[in-house]
């Protein structure tokens, strides 16, 4: 992916790019800050520094693609892939709290089928909290449906594309 740049609707603009294993640590603050709204059945129990290495970890293999929206000194949101994009499953997306509901999500999602799809891929899945309301809107407004349970506490969704 070369890098994107995209409006918002505040009309801010901010770019795309693939996250590299220095971005961890802002992705890790990100992810903290944005948790509270996924109402999680089990709380992120690790340490910021601990939570960090597993990030580079996940950074620097091969099972794991993020994709990070940022400004000059600020990452704003990210979506991540687990496995091949091709498969389409996305492991996480997150936006920080104050630019919610500017279309950032959307947008990440719009650019991560078009991905999958030139990679030769169908579909696209993400498992939600099953108490995160406002998580299972957005990505029904998206077009994804609910075709699933993991455990009790995670809704399993897709979009054939």
């Amino acid at each position: 992916m070369a890098e994107t740049t995209i409006t918002l609707k505040n009309k801010d603009t901010v770019k795309l790019r693939w996250a590299e294993v220095k971005d961890a640590a802002a992705i890790v603050k990100l992810e903290l800050e944005s948790a509270e709204y996924e109402n999680r059945a089990e709380p992120i129990n690790l340490p910021p520094g601990e939570f960090t290495k597993f990030w580079e970890e996940r950074l620097n293999g091969e099972n794991y693609k993020t994709v990070l929206v940022c400004g000059a000194n600020k990452i704003y949101g990210f979506l991540t892939f687990v496995n091949e994009i091709k498969l389409g499953q996305i492991l996480a997306l997150y936006i920080a709290p104050e630019y919610m509901r500017l279309g950032m999500g959307s947008n990440l999602m719009k650019i991560a089928e078009q991905m999958v799809l030139l990679k030769g891929g169908h579909s696209i899945e993400v498992d939600v909290e099953t108490k995160n309301s406002g998580g299972l809107i957005f990505y029904e407004n998206l077009g994804l449906k609910r075709i699933g349970y993991i455990n009790d506490h995670l809704i399993k969704m897709k979009k054939e594309l």
